[in-house]
């Protein structure tokens, strides 16, 4: 804001200058026409300084709202999936998948104790006769596992809001932009793992700003922004549901 000021400030000055000295030189009867048209001139060039500053400043305001908006709605579909995959062991393939374990899933409510037991395979192995209480024997530890109760998937995951129906799409004030979403399965260590990908193009999102501008943010290369064309969560060649944006946007581990 200071340098808008200063450029507004020091064309006014030359304009001044400029008058003062046509006010010098020229004859009377040009001056006041003369005068009109610089001043107006200088003006019109005050305003496309002004405008060429605000246009940068603009284009990150609006991309910065539309950012958080879209970074939201990849979290919820995050939350939501890793829900999903703890019941199923593995990513819905679907939205309309992913919204009926919400509204009809539910959670086990586990009790988890650590504790210590007899090790009666590895005493047999060794010819050890113990009794009830194990003494001289060997022990392993273990842990007990209860199921106390069960909670709906709605109220662990989204209680007091209605965000997981929209999972599909980020919607903006007049227009909506798709979340593209991929699940799969990759081997590691010849064991199978589910892996999930989704993105929202920045294209779409940014659709009715300035194009130049635009361009340039979709070859940015900064760990302060959002790298690429697209915002995305996961992959699907890596076992990760991390997001490829600054914390700044919202939480990306």
């Amino acid at each position: 804001m200071l340098l808008i000021l200063s450029v507004i400030i020091g064309t006014c000055l030359v304009a001044f200058a400029l008058v003062k000295l046509i006010d010098k030189f020229l004859p009377s009867g040009a001056r006041p026409v003369v005068s009109i048209l610089l001043w107006a001139a200088s003006f019109f060039l005050a305003y496309l300084i002004y405008n060429s500053v605000m246009k940068p400043i603009r284009f990150d305001e609006a991309k910065n709202e539309r950012y958080r908006v879209a970074v939201q709605t990849l979290i919820d579909l995050k939350k939501a999936q890793l829900g999903y995959k703890k019941v199923n062991g593995e990513y819905a393939d679907s939205f309309d998948k992913l919204v009926s374990f919400i509204d009809n899933g539910t959670f086990d409510i586990i009790t988890r104790k650590d504790t210590t037991i007899i090790d009666r395979k590895k005493n047999k192995a060794f010819n050890i006769i113990v009794d009830q209480t194990g003494s001289g024997g060997f022990f392993k530890d273990t842990v007990i596992i209860n199921k106390i109760g069960t909670v709906t998937v709605k109220d662990s995951l989204f209680k007091g809001n209605e965000r997981y129906k929209n999972l599909s799409s980020v919607k903006f004030k007049d227009f909506e932009v798709p979340v593209e979403m991929k699940t799969g399965f990759v081997y590691r260590n010849e064991t199978k793992l589910p892996v999930l990908e989704a993105t929202i193009d920045k294209n779409a999102l940014l659709a009715d700003l300035d194009q130049e501008l635009l361009a340039q943010e979709n070859k940015v290369e900064d760990i302060n922004e959002i790298n690429g064309d697209k915002v995305i969560l996961g992959s699907l060649v890596d076992v990760t549901l991390t997001g490829n944006w600054p914390k700044r946007y919202g939480n990306n581990e």
